[in-house]
């Protein structure tokens, strides 16, 4: 329970906190490896280098909707989809119950740029899409 409440903190600083009788009822020798830890340690391959941006902001979107990988955040949300302006790197994240969310997030997010910078968004792409889509 601590070692989730601390933010996954390494079972040494565990150890020190019991120690100086901080927290209470840890019993580190029994604990095995955290697979979320595990994972997220996992190495990845460096991803292209981009040469050139987008000059205008909205002039293009990233999209990407993604799962919590058997989580679920503490409002019961199990996925999460992000909107990147390729010129500013602006990043816009909204977490869904259900991937049937995704279009009405995307209509939010079209709203909120509009009403913010008096722009709209008129190119969007995502990883599943091979061409990027003209928003009307």
């Amino acid at each position: 329970m601590w070692y989730g409440m601390l933010g996954h903190v390494n079972f040494a600083s565990l150890k020190r906190l019991r120690n100086m009788r901080l927290i209470s009822n840890v019993n580190i020798e029994n604990c095995s490896k955290c697979p979320v830890c595990v994972e997220a340690k996992f190495g990845k391959k460096p991803f292209k280098s981009i040469t050139t941006r987008k000059t205008k902001l909205l002039e293009l979107m990233y999209s990407d909707l993604t799962d919590f990988k058997n989580i679920m955040s503490k409002g019961r949300k199990k996925w999460y989809i992000t909107f990147v302006d390729d010129c500013s790197r602006c990043t816009k994240v909204y977490l869904l119950k259900s991937k049937d969310e995704a279009e009405e997030m995307f209509l939010m997010c079209k709203a909120e740029v509009k009403n913010q910078l008096d722009r709209k968004i008129k190119r969007l792409t995502s990883d599943k899409v091979a061409n990027m889509i003209p928003i009307p």
